[in-house]
């Protein structure tokens, strides 16, 4: 399935079935992040149905509510969490040059995407000193590999291919769609010449050298200095 029709199933049930307890302590991390941005013209790019696009607004940003996925925007638009809405790839964004004082992108949005392709949609509509800030799943997730294990799989494969899936029943029917995973050292050469620092969810925020490879999101908090 592709990921426009994956994120359109799952609109409906999305805010309760990432709603456990790890995802509320990883909710909490992120807050604190996107609570340290100059408010500003922000952008939240894959915005689900608005959870950091609320927080910005609520925050005093002009908040650009954008996914993929027009059920998820129409979600956002009911929740009241942005100030504009509008549905768009996060490899294309349809924004004139300078637009943003801010992009953000939590979650897991951008393990549907070319990195590389974002990184020039991003460069042309965010502005020169403008910030950013995204988490994208963590191909070394040492709770990931360790679970494998257990299980008695071989995640090793996985990991070279840098490949998944993810998988969830909705509406009575199993649906799935394909999603790339991104290591600490890609993300810092894609995003080489800005000003950034590299961490990860374990779910709390880590940036000791090391420990920051193996969480189970990478986190970037950077300005674009160019």
């Amino acid at each position: 399935m592709d990921k426009r029709s994956f994120y359109d199933s799952l609109s409906q049930d999305y805010d309760a079935r990432y709603s456990d307890k790890l995802n509320r302590e990883m909710r909490k991390e992120e807050e604190k992040i996107i609570k340290k941005l100059p408010c500003g013209t922000t952008l939240d790019i894959g915005c689900g149905t608005g959870y950091h696009s609320k927080i910005l607004k609520s925050d005093g940003h002009s908040v650009v509510a954008a996914d993929i996925s027009l059920e998820m925007v129409k979600r956002a638009k009911s929740n009241q969490a942005g100030n504009y809405y509008i549905v768009a790839d996060i490899e294309k964004l349809p924004f004139k040059k300078d637009a943003f004082d801010n992009v953000v992108s939590i979650f897991g949005a951008l393990n549907h995407a070319n990195i590389s392709n974002f990184r020039t949609s991003v460069d042309f509509c965010l502005k020169k000193d403008g910030r950013l800030i995204f988490t994208v799943g963590n191909i070394y997730n040492i709770s990931w590999i360790s679970k494998s294990l257990r299980e008695g799989k071989n995640p090793f494969k996985a990991i070279k291919k840098r490949k998944g899936k993810i998988s969830v029943f909705s509406g009575g029917k199993k649906i799935s769609v394909r999603i790339r995973y991104y290591s600490k050292d890609e993300i810092d050469n894609i995003f080489s010449n800005y000003d950034k620092k590299l961490g990860s969810l374990y779910p709390k925020l880590i940036f000791f050298p090391l420990l920051n490879r193996f969480g189970r999101y990478i986190v970037l908090i950077g300005r674009k200095s160019f």
